[in-house]
This record gives C-alpha cells, structure tokens and sequence, in this order.
C-alpha cells in the first residue's frame, strides 16, 4: 500500500502523559538540558525499567516469537505480566545459584540466539549478578577466552537442535573454564527437553510473584559485560552500568518518539550493545512490542521476502533494519499495507549512504536517522533530530545531556586541545552513558582524555550546526555488515603461514556488508606460495568465518612506519581505489575511462577522486555518481579536461 513520503514535523498523536518533546536542532537539545536528568528520570536499575513497561499494560503483549519469519506462522506470544513473573523468577533461581562468596558480582553467561529466554535472561542477569552475553558464533576456544576474563559462574545456553551447533560449544566452554559451576539448557528449535537443567523448568520451580534475596544496586552497579573491541581477538568486556542503561532507555523514548503500544522488529543479536539497550530494554522500558522475527535475527532468509507482510499483520510502527538490509529491502516490492509505520527511525552498525536514506524516504515514506555510537558508551551518542534537517550523511547532533567533541591528539594519542568547526579531530565523548572503564584494567590506560572524557579511537568533525560527521577510525577495526572485527586477529593468523613475512589487514568498501576484511601479505625471502593458499589457510584457522579475509593480495613491500611498524592507511586507501575500479568498471561501456585516487582531506576525512576520462557524457557522470552514492566514503567526479 502506497502512502505518502511527506515527513510531518510532529508525533503521532498520544495521551499527555505519552508525549515527547520536539527536538530539531542543538539549541532546543540545550533548552531541554534546563531541566536536571535527575528530575527526568523514572527508573535506575534495568529490573525498575522492566518495571516502568510492564505497569503500562501488564496484558500487552512483549514478544511474539517466531521461527521462521513467515506472516503465516502462529507466533508464541508473552505478555509483559507473564515476562515480568518469568524475569523474577529466572532472577532467584541465578541469585540462589550463585549465593555465598561473590554474589553481588556472580556473573551469568549467555549463549543465545533470538529465542524468548534470552529476553528474560537480558532482564534477570543485572538483577541478580552482572550478566556477560557472548556471539555464540564464535569458536568454542574464543568464547572461553571471554568468559575465564569474566569468571564466569552460570552458563545459560541453547541445547542441541537441528539449526545451532550453540551445546556443543557450550559444553566444550564449561570444561575450558574453571570459574563455571552451573550449565544451563535452553530447549532449542526441534530440540528435546533435558528436564535435569532445562532453564524453564529450573525457572518455574522459583516463586515468580516478587524476588526473594535483596541485593544492592545503584545506577553505579555493573550490570552487563559487553564485549567489546571486535568479536575476534583479547577480551576487552565494557562494563555497562545500570544507571548508563537506564538514562539511554530515556534519552532514546524522549529523542525518538517511542512509547506504549509501539510495534518493533527483534532481530539484532543480543551480545551487541545496540542489540542489549537500542532494541531489548528500551523498547522494554517503554511497553512496546517485540516482533522476534526468527532465532536467526535478521539472518533469517524469509526476513526481507516477508518483510512487507510481517508488517502489515503485526501492525510495526518502526522500519527496524540496519544499512545493509536498508539497500535489501529497497529491491525487494512493497507487497503489504505499511501505513502503520511511523515517519522515523533509527539505525546504526554501519554508516548509512546518504543515497540510501533519500532513496527509504524518497519510496517507503520514512526518515532514517543514523546515528553515532559505540559499546563504552552504553550504545548511542548522537542521532539526528527527528523533526529536524536529516543531513543524511552525518550522524545528527548529540544525545540530551551527553557531550561530543573533536579532540587534537598527537604522535602517542595524547590530548593536545580541542578541534574547531570543520577539522577532523579524535570524537570524545562525556555523560552518563559513558562506561566506567574494561574489566580488565590495563586495558583503561588510554581509554580516557582528561577531565574524564572518552577516547572513542573514532576520526570525525563537527559542522556550525553541531551536526557530527564521521571520518574514519584510529582503532584497528573491520566493520562487517555491523559485526567489528579486529583486523590483529586476521593479522596474527596469517603471520603464522610458513610462507608470510608481514601481513596486514584492512576493510575493502562494500555497498552491501560496509566493509569486507582483506589482506595484504609480504611473502618470506624465497617462500612460494599463492593468494589463494593463504586465504584458504585464513578461512580455516580464523575462529570466526565472518572474519577469514575475503581477498589477499601479495605485495612485494609492505609500507613501514620509520620505527619498523606495519602502516596500514595507504592499505585502506589502495583497498578503496580496488574497490570503486571494480564498481565503476561498466562505464567502459559508455567510453569513459576512469581514474581514482583516494586521500586524506582536511574536512571529510578520506576522499575518493574519481576523474572520468575520453569521451565523457552527461549519462557517463550520472551512472558514476549514482554507483559512488552507494558507499559511505566521501566522493567527487570530475571530467578530464
């Protein structure tokens, strides 16, 4: 159904108690700063801010599961009284579980995927402990790795079925960590029921109609781990504070509209921090409506074919999907009524093309506002105004009672000063999302400028208007369809090739995943061996397969810093020039020849030239501007004179 695309400038209509304000620009961001968040918020703890949703329609259904992403399936529904009894009771059976020594820091691990008890998991770790969900995908050695650094005590897992090799993984886990007393099943898909340690049945033998164990929690009390840092390499778990959940809860229900009796799609995994706070809690906090679309999340294969049609039968007020699946869905016929959504929403994972976000509100009617976070800022940091100018492109204005700058940083990463309008500069980040620091403290020491503000690792600059626009990353991170991958991982691994002196790698632009991993390698003196040897050897001995490097490329001199360090940005930009050479490559056909350079620039970070070169026409420059529209990375086309 064909609705129109124009963007009114105010909510839906909602009950006064329901309003929230209209923000469009930095100045009314200040004037709702004259109010103390103090005064403003409702809730501290993530069980108050399950709390504060459930009060609002206790009959109201929190989740409807399914399994396959299909209209036509009878979806498994929980109210949000129902989920609040299952959440205190999963919440004194961890507390008994891991009474005695350490129990006001006993930590519960996770291996889930998008299943209904990972909901109730999400809400009864923090009440009871600090919970430390992980990507079950992971090597069995990999998510051991994370949970000896979290000491982990409760493992909660999803048994064997047909679909997830997650027990098998879990049971390898508990033998590779000490610290782990207690494995849990979770009853998979198509899966049999093992009654000794099955978590519902563990669950209903507790009493579910209020907690029986007090334990002291503030807004300061850890509440999850949240890895961090990439899903591959040393654990680096962020500590995420009550109090820095429960203010995103707000910020986000103030910022984006949400409230009672919105509709959304579950489909981001619930070891991100997007996935835990964005689209679990908040939505949670606010009594709206979780469509678990499959146990896959949005990797399900029906997800974008159905996609149309599970809107219209759920009623979804939201367009939940990250920058990848935005481009999915607009190949894909609108084949369902879509009046129900609402003109907004909010993704992130990856930077939305600014041809992308004109094209979803240009054909479905809806504005998406890309925003600017990271983990050790409990998620989100900046989204644009809703009721503003998009910018699309940029990554909006700050957060209500949060603060973002560019920072001057020199050759050691150390404070400099401050970066004015317009220079690209370290993004530094201070409010109460802010996270205290790792579990692991060395990792601290150059986590923070001075004055307490947060060193992202992340390039970007600020324009008059404070609208935030990113550049690049001083962090060595590959970002794959919104998964971080930490290139040292990939590096390392192929350093131990027999035939690899130095190896590096470095994400190549993509239009459908962001970024894909590749590499460059230096071969020893006299070794022999072929690219597709090593990437071979890379996709078997990388833990993750998302990971293993897409291409390697041979080089006979890898460049060096004049300290003898891998120096990678000329690998980024060689990787960007490979990637738009073979995306511009069908302008042969219309007899235009292309060249590309890639460098840095004093405003946008990194640039792509792209000179058309022979007999340019008018429909050579539209078809080049159209493909480089696709990408994130900041272009200009120019015609050989």
């Amino acid at each position: 159904m064909r609705r129109s695309t124009t963007i009114p400038t105010t909510d839906r209509p909602r009950p006064v108690s329901e309003q929230r304000p209209i923000i469009r620009n930095l100045k009314e961001v200040e004037e709702f700063e004259a109010v103390p968040l103090a005064e403003r918020m409702r809730a501290d703890t993530v069980y108050e801010l399950i709390n504060m949703g459930a009060a609002h329609d206790p009959e109201r259904a929190v989740i409807h599961y399914l399994l396959k992403a299909d209209p036509d399936e009878t979806p498994q529904t929980l109210s949000y009284g129902a989920y609040l009894t299952k959440v205190r009771q999963a919440a004194n059976l961890f507390h008994r579980l891991l009474a005695g020594e350490g129990k006001e820091d006993g930590v519960i691990g996770v291996l889930l995927p998008m299943v209904p008890e990972n909901y109730i998991t999400l809400a009864a770790g923090p009440t009871a402990g600090i919970l430390c969900p992980v990507n079950w995908a992971l090597s069995a050695e990999a998510i051991a790795n994370v949970m000896k650094a979290a000491k982990v005590r409760v493992l909660v897992a999803l048994g064997p079925c047909p679909e997830f090799g997650i027990w098998e993984s879990a049971q390898k886990v508990a033998e590779l960590v000490p610290s782990i007393e207690h494995l849990i099943q979770v009853q998979g898909p198509g899966g049999v029921q093992d009654s000794e340690i099955d978590f519902n049945a563990l669950i209903d033998a507790e009493p579910g109609d209020a907690l029986t164990f007090e334990r002291a929690v503030d807004a300061e009390t850890t509440a999850i781990y949240c890895p961090t840092g990439g899903t591959t390499g040393a654990p680096k778990l962020a500590r995420l504070a009550h109090g820095g959940i429960a203010y995103k809860c707000h910020v986000y229900s103030w910022y984006l509209g949400h409230g009672p009796g919105d509709v959304v799609f579950a489909g981001t995994p619930l070891f991100h921090s997007g996935g835990i706070v964005n689209r679990s809690i908040s939505p949670m906090s606010q009594g709206m409506t979780n469509v678990i679309l499959s146990p896959h999340g949005f990797r399900e294969k029906n997800t974008y074919k159905n996609y149309w049609k599970l809107v219209e039968k759920y009623r979804a007020t939201e367009l939940i999907a990250v920058p990848t699946a935005l481009s999915a869905l607009l190949s894909q016929p609108v084949d369902g009524d879509i009046s129900s959504l609402g003109h907004y929403s909010n993704t992130g994972s990856a930077g939305l093309p600014a041809a992308v976000g004109r094209a979803v509100e240009e054909k479905f009617g809806v504005r998406m506002l890309s925003n600017y976070g990271l983990t050790e800022n409990t998620a989100s940091a900046a989204i644009p105004p809703r009721h503003g100018e998009p910018r699309y492109g940029s990554s909006g204005i700050r957060l209500p009672y949060t603060q973002i700058k560019a920072v001057k940083v020199d050759a050691g990463g150390k404070y400099e000063g401050d970066c004015p309008d317009g220079e690209v500069g370290v993004i530094a980040i201070k409010g109460p999302g802010v996270v205290e620091g790792y579990v692991d403290e060395t990792l601290n020491r150059d986590l923070f400028f001075p004055d307490g503000w947060l060193n992202t690792g992340d390039l970007g600059r600020f324009d008059e208007d404070g609208f935030i626009w990113i550049t690049g990353r001083l962090k060595d991170l590959i970002i794959r369809g919104g998964n971080n991958i930490d290139s040292r991982v990939i590096d390392e691994t192929l350093q131990d090739h027999e035939a690899v002196e130095l190896a590096a790698a470095v994400g190549k632009p993509d239009t459908y995943a962001g970024e894909l991993p590749i590499a460059y390698v230096q071969l020893k003196p006299g070794a022999q061996a072929t690219s597709e040897d090593i990437r071979l050897y890379a996709r078997e001995h990388i833990p993750e397969r998302g990971a293993a490097p897409a291409e390697i490329h041979i080089i006979e001199k890898m460049p060096l810093t004049e300290v003898g360090k891998i120096f990678k940005p000329p690998l980024r930009r060689d990787a960007a020039e490979k990637a738009f050479a073979e995306a511009l490559a069908p302008l042969s056909m219309l007899g235009a020849g292309v060249d590309i350079a890639v460098a840095d620039d004093a405003t946008r970070g990194t640039l792509a030239t792209i000179r058309l070169t022979g007999d340019v026409d008018d429909a050579a420059v539209s078809q080049a501007e159209e493909i480089m529209a696709a990408y994130t990375m900041s272009h200009k086309i120019v015609r050989a004179r």
